[in-house]
């Protein structure tokens, strides 16, 4: 249900399992990755430490493992969404000629790929050729814990000169940290309204 919380123990958790028995470790043992097992009637309890990260039929393969671990993982990222958007939506200041896309679809698909674990959320002109300068920011948000990392950068377009909103800010506000995704979501529209604050590109302040 997406109106809930992420749950970010399964989080942690799942995105272990899934790293224990990937990439690298794909020949890794199941006890080495921290994995146990339990039946229970027609299914197989799938626990990392003490976080049940999965529930398998009785037969399974590593491979059947992996696509269940991303399975779970990507409704706790829809559940992310679902709790960072509201806060973006109201909070953050998107300059007129601009918009803000969440690119929760690509961030699916890379997931089901490759096991890719994070979610750009991206402020970016609508028609550039029409904006003597315009704002390009992305906010990276992690998906193994609420962190992220952010960049913004005024171009002005008939010269191409770029310049570094967040070059003086200090880490925490680049690469800031939460104990949940609704004040990531929070601190970040801060960290950005911030950078373009109290005196914007007088184009973008329009």
């Amino acid at each position: 249900m997406l109106h809930t919380a992420p749950n970010l123990a399964y989080l942690k958790a799942a995105w272990a399992a899934f790293a224990g028995i990937s990439g690298p470790n794909a020949r890794q043992s199941y006890e080495a990755a921290g994995l146990s097992f339990v039946r229970v009637n027609h299914s197989t309890l799938v626990r990392k430490n003490d976080v049940q990260v999965s529930t398998m039929p009785v037969r399974y393969s590593r491979h059947d493992l992996r696509v269940g671990f991303l399975g779970r993982i990507e409704n706790e990222v829809r559940k992310v969404v679902a709790q960072m958007e509201p806060i973006l939506r109201e909070t953050l200041r998107v300059p007129r000629g601009h918009e803000m896309v969440i690119e929760l679809e690509e961030c699916l698909r890379l997931l089901r790929r490759k096991g890719n674990r994070s979610l750009s959320i991206l402020v970016r002109p609508l028609d550039p050729s029409v904006l003597p300068a315009t704002l390009r920011v992305e906010m990276r948000v992690f998906l193994d814990a609420p962190r992220a990392c952010l960049f913004a950068i005024v171009t002005h377009e008939a010269t191409r000169q770029h310049i570094d909103l967040l070059a003086e800010a200090p880490k925490r506000m680049r690469v800031p940290r939460a104990d949940n995704y609704a004040e990531l979501a929070q601190r970040m529209c801060e960290t950005i309204n911030a950078a373009t604050d109290p005196e914007p590109p007088s184009q973008l302040a329009a």
